[in-house]
């Protein structure tokens, strides 16, 4: 006969197993919504405590060791990952598709289009989130490893690109699955939803005085054209700003996504994260012709002729370049089935030099070591998008949109790793032309690459931030575009054999450099333009508190001081007008309006800036008509998308 006390220890470890079983049970149904082996996930928990004492004892074993590399941190996610292949391979072959997908009917209000791609969307959910991708910070992955590749003489072969981050078979085979059915429910029939010219904006919170501060912007340089600001959350809504001073000030107005899209359907999908707001605004925009602008995007010249533009009559879709090269996974294109093609096809975005000019015998011998992989057919061409400005036909590409948003939806650990691997910037920017590619519709991307503007000194971080982006008018960059092509035309036929090819003189800065356009947008995103982040954080002042621009020197390029201008606006706007925003409510307005911070930097900014401006000019460029050049310039680029599918 056992001891009572021994009785009650065997009785409470008892207790404990088929707790510790039950909530294994509970906890892998409800994750997986599959049959669970018990023992193998009871297995696979104990490995994992093993393991991690194992890395304890490694790391630890003689006292606490440097700390842990992001390289050492990334081998162990994979290592830990790659122990459950078979795991993953069984629930894969468990989820095959009952679901037969066809074309959804456009014919219906929006509303129920959207209620019916957004089941498609829920239906296809992935089922391996990247495992580097899983930990978050401030509701954003955490990026071990950041690549930052902006030079164009780098080879980012596709051997090279395979290195960058593991993807193991089942997450690739899921996605190609989930990708094609997506696809196969794409709408075959054009919409109707989308009428006029516009504007679009997210706000909501903070954002709703980012896009006031954005639409003053847009009228000062004397836009006219209408803007509608989204609104994700009906709470969100701030009905003096968007009944009154939105309509009757700014030609402005702003629009309930619970309206448009549903409310029943959008609660369905879940919390809507920030990465994926810019996707729903665009659809739930009434706007046909728009341009989206990122809340903190700041005009600094008008774009409202955009849209008259041949350019733009000519694409239906201008994006921005950013800073970085291109890092996608070569395995993406598998999961788009997109066959890739041997040979080189262009350099970066020169899609006008003949290969021959620029490719060796011995380079066509090793193209996965020694080409650029992105310079091959099916492959997106160089560079980069800066996604805080997008000019897009939305009735011509509504799939366009669609397929945006599904990238997005997965996007964190499934497409935004798979497009960026690490990359600068890896989110949701790249999702919108990749879509376009897969669908075939070709874009115009501007050339000349956007300026960083630094001023911003963070001083618990004790570094300097490119606080804006500058971006140009693509109408000036086109022209430019245009003599660079005949120009470069000229000198082959001149040189014939002689001709040395370069990329940076061809197509590249150097012929970019000089283009006489102004900036047509700062896009202020680093810190965005809370004034009391400025004030309490002292963001005016260098390492040694000597008192410093936080935009750049560089306005007399734009004919204002945008900086003294914008001070100027947050003192109107919350001190003299007294404009009550939802986000400021219970702050103290003394640290803006009753400041002697705020009046020592006026003072400043326009004792500096009245030094600056002085005698400058904005040159003018003449827009050419040569439909001849204009069609050979859309066939070039045109021709990226003439690849083959793998099946």
């Amino acid at each position: 006969m056992l001891r009572p006390r021994l009785q009650k220890w065997i009785f409470l470890a008892l207790a404990c197993a088929v707790l510790f079983y039950i909530t294994l049970f509970l906890y892998e149904t409800r994750t997986t919504g599959s049959e669970v082996d018990i023992m193998n996930f009871s297995g696979s928990a104990l490995k994992n405590y093993w393991t991690s004492q194992h890395i304890k004892e490694q790391y630890f074993k003689n006292g606490m060791k440097g700390p842990l590399t992001a390289h050492d941190i990334r081998k162990m996610i994979q290592d830990e990952n790659a122990k459950f292949a078979e795991d993953r391979e069984i629930l894969l072959r468990k989820n095959k598709d009952r679901h037969a997908y066809k074309a959804i009917n456009v014919r219906a209000p929006m509303n129920k289009v959207f209620q019916k791609f957004a089941k498609i969307l829920k239906l296809n959910r992935m089922l391996f989130p990247h495992p580097e991708r899983t930990i978050t910070l401030d509701g954003k992955p955490v990026i071990w490893e950041t690549q930052f590749e902006e030079t164009p003489y780098n080879v980012l072969s596709e051997n090279r690109l395979l290195e960058f981050m593991e993807f193991d078979p089942q997450f690739v085979e899921d996605l190609t699955r989930k990708h094609r059915n997506v696809l196969s429910s794409l709408p075959k029939r054009a919409v109707d939803f989308y009428h006029g010219t516009g504007y679009t904006m997210v706000g909501g919170g903070m954002y709703t005085w980012y896009a006031y501060l954005s639409i003053r912007s847009l009228r000062k340089t004397g836009s006219t054209l209408p803007v509608e600001v989204v609104i994700p959350q009906d709470s969100q809504y701030e009905p003096k700003l968007c009944d009154e001073i939105f309509p009757n000030e700014l030609n402005a107005t702003c629009v309930r996504l619970s309206q448009v899209l549903g409310n029943d359907t959008l609660k369905s999908l879940g919390e809507l994260k920030g990465y994926q707001l810019k996707s729903f605004a665009m659809l739930a925009s009434s706007f046909e012709d728009m341009m989206y602008l990122d809340s903190d995007n700041f005009a600094v010249s008008n774009p409202d002729h955009l849209f008259e533009s041949n350019l733009y009559k000519k694409f239906r879709l201008v994006t921005w370049p950013d800073f970085w090269r291109r890092t996608s996974s070569p395995l993406l294109y598998k999961i788009l089935n997109i066959k890739i093609g041997n040979f080189p096809v262009r350099r970066l975005n020169d899609f006008f030099t003949p290969t021959e000019k620029y490719v060796t015998k011995e380079e066509l011998i090793e193209v996965e070591d020694k080409i650029n992989f992105h310079d091959r057919l099916g492959t997106l061409p160089e560079w980069t998008s800066e996604s805080g400005q997008i000019l897009i036909n939305k009735r011509e590409h509504f799939n366009t949109l669609l397929l945006s948003l599904y990238y997005n939806f997965d996007g964190p650990a499934g497409y935004h790793p798979l497009l960026s691997q690490g990359g600068a910037g890896e989110g949701d920017k790249e999702t919108l032309v990749l879509a376009a590619h897969v669908l075939r519709k070709p874009h115009y991307q501007v050339y000349r690459k956007p300026d960083k503007l630094y001023g911003t000194f963070i001083k618990h971080a004790k570094f300097f931030v490119d606080s804006t982006i500058v971006q140009f008018d693509p109408v000036v960059d086109y022209e430019t575009l245009k003599k660079a092509v005949k120009k470069n035309i000229q000198n082959m036929d001149n040189l014939q054999s002689s001709y040395v090819y370069s990329y940076m003189h061809a197509f590249g800065n150097f012929a970019f450099e000089d283009s006489p356009g102004k900036p047509l947008f700062y896009h202020i995103h680093n810190p965005k333009m809370n004034p009391f982040d400025y004030v309490e954080k002292n963001l005016f002042t260098d390492p040694n508190d000597k008192e410093l621009r936080n935009f750049g020197k560089n306005f007399p390029q734009i004919g204002y001081d945008i900086e003294l201008w914008i001070w100027e606006l947050v003192l109107e706007t919350l001190c003299e007008r007294k404009l009550e925003f939802a986000e400021f409510r219970d702050r103290d307005m003394a640290q803006i309006c009753n400041s002697s911070l705020i009046t020592g930097r006026l003072e400043y900014l326009r004792k500096t800036g009245a030094e600056l401006l002085g005698g400058s000019q904005v040159p003018q460029i003449d827009v050419t008509e040569d439909s001849e050049l204009d069609q050979y310039i859309f066939d070039k680029i045109s021709e990226t998308q003439k690849y083959k599918n793998i099946e």
